[in-house]
């Protein structure tokens, strides 16, 4: 069946490992064409349902029809030494995939073009904090979840994140907060920043399938 991101769990234990007392933070990593403003809103998207906290860092250099596994790994390779994974987002045109996430190489990349295809910036925003935070969930080696009122449930089409819960239902919230803390992430109450109207719309209204 066709994955909206392609999901390749097996995240090594030296992923997860970390000197004790190390703190650590998610990196989010974008290319030039996408704002500054764009990319404070999916951080605190990510921050306020994940509670972890997410670094921005500088600005990714792409070639014209890269791959975008390959920009990914790229990112991945200028991972400071505080830093468990990257998250990065970009506009790589509509024939590149959505999105791809290697937790065993510490990246996940998704593609605004295809989000935010024929939306709104704040239905945009709302997308990619979704699909950010199940690549946040796999970087510290969360499955996806069978429960249809949490964001980690299967999907096939782009649209149907508009009809699905917008963050983790509670014992994946719970799970994720464990693997977090394990892994000497920095956290911040869950919550802490809540997200406009327009990023929060229609987590109560859920339809999506289960794999």
């Amino acid at each position: 069946m066709k994955k909206a991101i392609l999901m390749l769990v097996g995240v090594g234990l030296s992923v997860l490992t970390a000197v004790a007392g190390e703190s650590r933070v998610f990196a989010l990593a974008t290319t030039r064409d996408v704002t500054p403003a764009l990319t404070t809103r999916v951080i605190a998207y990510l921050e306020t349902h994940s509670g972890a906290v997410v670094r921005p860092t500088e600005f990714m250099p792409v070639e014209s029809g890269q791959d975008i596994e390959a920009i990914g790994r790229a990112a991945a390779q200028r991972l400071a030494a505080d830093e468990i994974g990257v998250l990065v987002l970009g506009q790589f045109g509509v024939d590149q995939p959505q999105g791809v996430c290697l937790p065993h190489e510490q990246f996940g990349i998704l593609n605004l073009s295809r989000l935010g295809e024929g939306v709104d910036e704040d239905r945009l925003v709302r997308r990619a904090g979704q699909d950010g935070l199940r690549v946040l969930a796999m970087l510290v080696g969360l499955s996806p979840c069978p429960f249809p009122l949490c964001v980690l449930t299967g999907y096939e089409k782009t649209e149907d994140l508009d009809r699905m819960s917008g963050n983790f239902c509670p014992p994946c919230l719970d799970r994720f907060t464990r693997r977090a803390r394990e892994a000497h992430l920095q956290m911040k109450p869950v919550g802490a920043d809540e997200p406009t109207q327009d990023e929060s719309t229609a987590d109560d209204d859920v339809s999506a399938s289960v794999d």
